[in-house]
């Protein structure tokens, strides 16, 4: 995957959650009665929902760099065991 289509998967998570804590906090300005009762759980899932797909980016990003980190450090021969269990047929 690259750079590019990496950000834009994430624009689009991104947007979803704004879209959705645009959604609940315009409902609560409009004066919904059930999201009345519940200013607080509103604005708190308003922002977890945000968070929660930076938090999510983050952590990808961060395992992609350590992933990255590995193969550059492993040299990029990886020794993979034989389906015989005799050690001569070990595969580069």
């Amino acid at each position: 995957m690259s750079a590019i289509e990496w950000l834009r998967i994430r624009a689009v998570e991104l947007g979803a959650s704004l879209c959705t804590a645009a959604i609940l906090i315009g409902g609560l300005a409009v004066g919904v009665p059930f999201l009345r009762a519940r200013i607080p759980e509103v604005f708190l899932y308003s922002f977890c929902c945000v968070s929660a797909v930076v938090l999510r980016a983050g952590i990808d990003l961060a395992v992609r760099m350590v992933m990255l980190g590995a193969r550059a450090f492993a040299g990029g021969h990886i020794l993979i065991s034989p389906l015989s269990r005799s050690p001569a047929g070990v595969v580069r």
